[in-house]
This record gives C-alpha cells, sequence and structure tokens, in this order.
C-alpha cells in the first residue's frame, strides 16, 4: 500500500519488509515520501513520517484532518488531461485542502507518479480494461474508497516537515527507535525528485548520523561506493541485496538491484523478538516508551 504514486516509491521493499521489522516502541520514517514502508506495517506506540515536500505534508494533513472534504472533492474530479495541468499551474490563492486536491492529480495522473518540477507525461492505458473502463480511469475511480484505509492509518502518526537529518538526531539516541532511511539516491539519477539532497556532503553528514546511533536503523537505496565503504561488516552492519525491476519518470522499465543496510542494533533486536531497552519502575509508570539512553 502507498498514498500515492511516487517515483522512488519502496512498495517492494515494504512488502519484502514489513513482517521483518524488529521490535519496537517508536516508528521514524525520515524520507516518507508515499509512506509506503508506514502503512505497510504494524502500528507502534509512537510513529513520526516526515518529508522535506511542503506538498507531500500537506496532502497527508488535509487527508487525515480533513478527510472527508478532500476525499470527496478527489471523487468528483473527472480523470482527465486538463486536470493534470490545472494541477501543475504555478500562482494563484490556493487553500490547502485544494493544494492537496491538485497534488494527488499530479502523482496519480502522471507517468510514474511524478509531479512538481518532474513532469510526466498524462499516464493513459489504451490497451486495458478494469470493471468496464480504461485501466488508469478505473484506478483513479477506485481511489476515494482505496484512500480510507490511509486515513484510519494516519490518524494516531505524527506527520514533519524537517530537514531529515535534524530529525534524525532528534532520535538516534534512543534505543527503542526504529528508524528507516530512504534518502534521495546519490548521483546522476535525481531527475524524479522535486526536492533532492544527493550531495555527497549531505550522504556523508546523514550516515555520520547513522554510524552512530544507539536505535535501530535500516537504509535502503541502490548500490553506491560510498554506501559501502562507510557501512561495513566491521562498523556493524549488515546488507542485503534485492532484485527489483524499476521505472523512469518515462514510464520505461529497467532493472536495477535495491540494497539494504541494516546496523546492529537492528539486527540484535531482530534476534533476541525484544525491544532494546530496559525501562526503569518510573519509567513504565509514567508510560514512557521511548526513553533517551
Amino acid at each position: 500500500m502507498s498514498a500515492f504514486g511516487y517515483f522512488g516509491s519502496k512498495l517492494r521493499i515494504a512488502a519484502k519488509m514489513h513482517d521483518r521489522l524488529p521490535a519496537h516502541n517508536c516508528w521514524v520514517e525520515l524520507f516518507c515520501g508515499s509512506a509506503a514502508m508506514t502503512l505497510a506495517k504494524s502500528p507502534a506506540p509512537i510513529e513520526v513520517i516526515n518529508d522535506i515536500n511542503e506538498d507531500i505534508v500537506n496532502f497527508y494533513k488535509q487527508l487525515r484532518d480533513h478527510g472527508d472534504e478532500l476525499l470527496r472533492k478527489i471523487e468528483l474530479t473527472p480523470y482527465a488531461r486538463a486536470e493534470l495541468e490545472l494541477s501543475r499551474k504555478a500562482g494563484g490563492a490556493l487553500s490547502d485542502l485544494e493544494r492537496a486536491r491538485r497534488f494527488f492529480v499530479s502523482a496519480m495522473m502522471a507517468v510514474n507518479g511524478s509531479f512538481g518540477a518532474a513532469k510526466g507525461g498524462f499516464s493513459v492505458s489504451s490497451s486495458y480494461s478494469r470493471n468496464g473502463m480504461e485501466a488508469r480511469v478505473n484506478r483513479w475511480q477506485s481511489m476515494p474508497e482505496y484512500l480510507l484505509t490511509v486515513v484510519d492509518r494516519l490518524k494516531k502518526v505524527r506527520i514533519e516537515n524537517k530537514d531529515a537529518i535534524d530529525l534524525f538526531k532528534a532520535f538516534f539516541d534512543r534505543p527503542a527507535t526504529l528508524i528507516y532511511v530512504d534518502p534521495p539516491y546519490l548521483g546522476k539519477r535525481v531527475k524524479g525528485y522535486d526536492h533532492d539532497a544527493n550531495s555527497e556532503k549531505f550522504h556523508r553528514e546523514l550516515l555520520d548520523v547513522a554510524l552512530k546511533a544507539k536505535c535501530m536503523v535500516f537504509i535502503s537505496g541502490y548500490e553506491s561506493d560510498l554506501y559501502n565503504e562507510l557501512l561495513t561488516e566491521k562498523a556493524g552492519w549488515n546488507k542485503e541485496t534485492l532484485p527489483a525491476i524499476t521505472k523512469g519518470n518515462n514510464g520505461k522499465c529497467f532493472s536495477r538491484d535495491e540494497v539494504i543496510w541494516f546496523n546492529r542494533k537492528y539486527c540484535e533486536a531482530k534476534m533476541t523478538g525484544r525491544v532494546p531497552v530496559r525501562l526503569t519502575e518510573k519509567e513504565r509508570k509514567d508510560r514512557k516508551v521511548n526513553p533517551v539512553r
């Protein structure tokens, strides 16, 4: 499950990983995008999703706080090229609700969910039919009902719009926290993202926090010399490769393996089957489930 189509959506990793996560009291998704992993996993006592893209964050907030109104607007929106073009027009005073509707249109009607500065073409399916209508139209018509499950899942989730490294630092010394890190890819493949942190400097700073973390961390991405250099077995990291087929924002598919790195805290917690923190009697009494250590 994901909240919308999105370049780089982690549906494959979510399907592979959601039932393999170690026990935790707090969940943080630093670069949530379509929130595929959060929506796939079981709820935790404390959950935080974060994205630097303000349109993504606004969509989640409107869906959570004004779900009925937003779903009604989506239901009344036809699957039309004109709607996609309208969603990309800059300027004008828009309500947060209309911003959310237009964002969802651009995410779902464009090829591969490209939006913002990455303008994929209008997504059509001239060969396939579902439920008596073109397949893409059928998908769009099913969205309001589908999003009801997303609304229900997001009700108890904290939604942030912060720098990912700053948020990481706020949780990295809390052993009961599990942090999922899926940063924009380091290198040239960045056109599908409207907001990118693809410089080596950013990634080195991000990995520096990951290497010092006392919490559980897992990181997904593509093969990277920098990541392989720093996230080594000697430094306490395990690595798993997942064969994958991915799409560019032109809709064309190509093979590229996904890689997941796990830190020592993650692996140890997975082996024991327990949340890796021992709470004091006072913490238990106060229901403090995610203390700093």
